[in-house]
């Protein structure tokens, strides 16, 4: 049977051994972190696109553009594109409402609905699949506009053009 006096000797050595195993794995864990950061710095130097991104293959990221007012070059809106869709948001504090013009006559009215019109007669003739034509939405907040979302533009080219013609478009509506 252990006498008291060997119990406490024990006691000091199991003390001694989990005082150094705690420093061996405290020195284990800086160099843990230290070669993490050096797997990220290698990351980000050979890619453009961060590591959670490539980790998310699934989900596309939207990018994001600016417009901005062709007077000036100040940023009137942005907006986030993605291969799908693009949702244009006026900048903070803009209360642009719909009935200023042009923005019905011209954005909506001419533009949107030629690009939606010219699609659901491709649909009609079997050229575009039924889904896929242009549709668009305007969402508006404490009575501005605060969102143009267009889904299925398809074409870069009809991406720039919508985006060129927002940019105008809304140009238009901060001077009156």
């Amino acid at each position: 049977m252990a006498t008291e006096e060997d119990q406490v000797k024990k006691a000091a050595e199991l003390k001694l051994w989990l005082e150094n195993r705690i420093e061996e794995m405290q020195e284990e864990m800086g160099r843990l972190k230290e070669t993490l950061a050096l797997v990220d710095s290698s990351l980000r130097a050979s890619t453009f696109r961060p590591a959670i991104e490539m980790m998310d293959e699934g989900k596309e990221v939207a990018e994001t553009r600016e417009l901005k007012q062709d007077k000036g070059g100040k940023v009137i809106a942005t907006a986030s594109v993605t291969s799908e869709s693009v949702i244009i948001e006026p900048k903070d504090g803009m209360k642009l409402k719909q009935a200023t013009p042009p923005f019905k006559s011209f954005l909506v009215g001419k533009i949107l609905q030629g690009m939606r019109a010219k699609d659901q007669e491709l649909v009609a003739q079997g050229k575009l699949g039924k889904g896929r034509e242009l549709s668009f939405d305007v969402e508006e907040s404490e009575g501005a506009i605060s969102k143009v979302i267009v889904e299925n533009y398809r074409e870069k080219a009809r991406l720039n053009e919508i985006l060129s013609t927002v940019a105008w478009t809304f140009s238009r509506m901060l001077e009156k």
